[in-house]
């Protein structure tokens, strides 16, 4: 899932940032805007990163400068934003539910960037197009995981108990927003992310209780 990030305000403290900062920004700026563009219109698959450069209008050594790859250009976002989880659960209140710090920690990601639905839409097909290898990278990876779990578990106690508390804490949030990050690439989209990720963690945190059919059939009778 991808983080939005803009760059630096032109209008407001630009005189602390360098002149050719600020261009090897709006460079790399236009450079991401060009490729989610090439790859949400023909495929991942079929954007090489010399029709990135041409769209941009820049040569491919001028493109390898600003950018290592074009998988880069679809990961280098949400790699951003899977950093900011932790810092986001360490920001809740202490006296929080555990379950809602985590929910609340990653919720906190999606709604970055839950009005742009023109960029979000544009990545969203782009990321449809990827290698599975990609759209797999491109959620929590095992390393994030554990940095979440060793969170929880200093907020729940250093014991052995609470490091597997943490862990299937942590590990059942994330399967819940991974399920929902898929169904968001595939499926109809009526609704957005940020919703169906906090429809997915509100069923782990509050517990599946929808009744099965059988049980329903059997209340129907009664």
């Amino acid at each position: 899932m991808p983080t939005m990030q803009k760059e630096p305000d032109q209008t407001e403290g630009t005189a602390s940032i360098p002149l050719r900062e600020r261009q090897r920004n709006a460079i790399r700026t236009d450079i991401q805007q060009a490729a989610l563009r090439l790859f949400a219109e023909r495929g991942f698959d079929n954007v090489t990163t010399e029709a990135i450069a041409e769209e941009v209008g820049i040569s491919p050594s001028t493109f390898f400068r600003h950018v290592p790859s074009k998988e880069s250009l679809l990961l280098g976002a949400t790699q951003r934003g899977r950093a900011l989880i932790v810092a986001n659960f360490h920001a809740r209140p202490l006296d929080e539910d555990i379950a809602d710090s985590i929910s609340a920690a990653i919720l906190a990601r999606t709604a970055q960037f839950v009005n742009d639905d023109v960029t979000l839409e544009l990545w969203r097909r782009a990321m449809a197009s990827a290698p599975p290898e990609l759209r797999r990278a491109s959620v929590l990876s095992r390393e994030d995981c554990d940095e979440l779990i060793s969170a929880v578990a200093a907020r729940l106690g250093s014991t052995v108990a609470a490091d597997i508390q943490a862990g299937v804490l942590v590990r059942a949030a994330v399967a819940a927003v991974e399920y929902a990050y898929e169904w968001w690439l595939t499926h109809d989209q009526s609704e957005s992310l940020h919703a169906l990720t906090e429809r997915a963690l509100q069923l782990v945190t509050r517990g599946l209780a929808a009744p099965t059919p059988t049980a329903r059939r059997r209340r129907s009778r009664g």
